[in-house]
């Protein structure tokens, strides 16, 4: 027992350099993966502004037809509900005259 055998120290070693490669093993599958998500993220975010672009756009659409579609409803007001308004208002004038006389 005076010295420890050569096939231990070998066994040792062997072990250890087994554990690192392993280690750095899966540390390169992690970078590997890593750089795929990478990749995908930057398509998908790309994707995305696309879209975001689109709807921009459609937003915009739909605030102008909106916009026609107010200019419509008061152009609407102006010309048939105000002279609808003073017919009734005169008629209601008329109605309560004639009440007056009558009661």
């Amino acid at each position: 027992m005076e010295t420890i055998p050569a096939w231990y120290w070998m066994v040792i070693v062997g072990a250890l350099t087994a554990l690192t490669c392993v280690i750095l093993y899966y540390i390169a599958m992690l970078v590997k993966e890593s750089t795929r998500t990478i990749v995908e993220v930057r398509e998908t975010i790309t994707d995305s502004r696309k879209i975001i672009q689109a709807s921009t756009v459609m937003i915009e659409d739909a605030a102008s037809i909106v916009a026609g579609v107010k200019g419509s409803v008061e152009e609407f007001n102006k010309s048939v509900m105000t002279p609808v308004k003073g017919i009734g208002d005169t008629l209601s004038g008329v109605l309560s005259f004639l009440r007056g006389l009558v009661g």
